[in-house]
């Protein structure tokens, strides 16, 4: 699920040798648990797994983690409404982070409780790697293959599909039809990595039109997730059709909610997910403002 960390306080104080700027090309494995990619990092000498998550519009690291590593933990700076209830953030200041070939250092984050991201992952969430870990590459996640490579430079794509940064998280434009035969609609969606359990997932203003309505009415209630503060519940419904880019998709199954906070800001309509693309790879490219899908026919 999409995460609103404020993406202001992650521009400042980040000092980054990427694998783009060394012209180097590297390719590390990951778990794929929980549809979560799950890749090791090693922060302030401690190495650990993480999750990539382009969802996060920063680096979000769990709160009583955070205390473990006795990180210097700032006043509260507000509240994430991640599902539940909402958590209170803090800022934190992680000293040095390597993941890949990738090095940041004095590097601001948010302490969070993740504790219910850990319950529902069923490993420890510790660690939320965001816009920081992405700005700075070319990152092909290849899901078949378990394996994320940092790309030197832009890679072959059929279909680059632009996209602007919304509080620190891919914004694509797409086009759903809620139902057969019905009219088109264009929406904008983020393209995130921790949207795990369906293809789609729709909610603020969108879900008070009748398209919203229909598909409310069309499918059934049920726990969608787990966010920050807890259990994200909704609806689960079946689209009759989407598409992004050149890529068209019919029958899409769709999650429904008002339970994600960036969501209810009538931006972002809502967050593409895991399951349209984990049969082949996705390829974020921040420099160029560009993402690519590379699935099978």
């Amino acid at each position: 699920m999409p995460r609103a960390l404020p993406c202001s306080l992650f521009t400042f104080l980040t000092l980054i040798c990427s694998a783009a700027a060394l012209g180097q090309q590297t390719t590390v494995p990951f778990q794929f648990q929980d549809n979560l990619v799950r890749v090791p990092v090693t922060l302030n000498g401690q190495t650990l797994d993480a999750v990539l998550d382009s969802g996060t519009g920063g680096l979000g690291i769990d709160y009583a983690f955070a205390q473990s590593l006795h990180l210097d933990i700032g006043a509260s700076i507000g509240m994430v409404p991640g599902g539940g209830q909402p958590e209170p953030m803090y800022p934190v200041i992680l000293d040095h982070l390597d993941f890949g070939p990738e090095h940041l250092s004095f590097t601001p984050a948010i302490a969070v409780d993740l504790s219910h991201l850990t319950a529902s992952a069923g490993f420890p969430v510790h660690l939320l790697l965001g816009l920081p870990v992405f700005r700075q590459n070319i990152l092909r996640v290849d899901y078949p293959a378990r394996t994320l490579t940092f790309l030197a430079a832009p890679a072959p794509c059929a279909d680059p599909i632009p996209f602007t940064l919304y509080g620190g998280t891919p914004l694509v434009a797409a086009t759903v039809v809620a139902t057969a035969g019905g009219a088109p609609r264009a929406l904008h969606l983020i393209v995130d990595l921790g949207t795990r359990h369906a293809a789609v997932l729709l909610g603020g203003p969108f879900l008070e039109t009748a398209d919203g309505q229909t598909l409310q009415a069309a499918g059934h209630a049920a726990q969608l997730g787990a966010g920050t503060g807890g259990a994200v519940m909704g609806t689960f419904a079946s689209m009759a059709g989407l598409t992004v880019g050149n890529h068209h998709f019919a029958n899409v199954a769709t999650a429904l909610t008002h339970h994600v906070g960036i969501l209810e800001k009538g931006v972002a309509d809502g967050t593409l997910g895991v399951p349209l693309w984990q049969t082949g790879s996705v390829t974020f490219d921040y420099l160029h403002t560009t993402v690519c899908f590379d699935l099978p026919k």
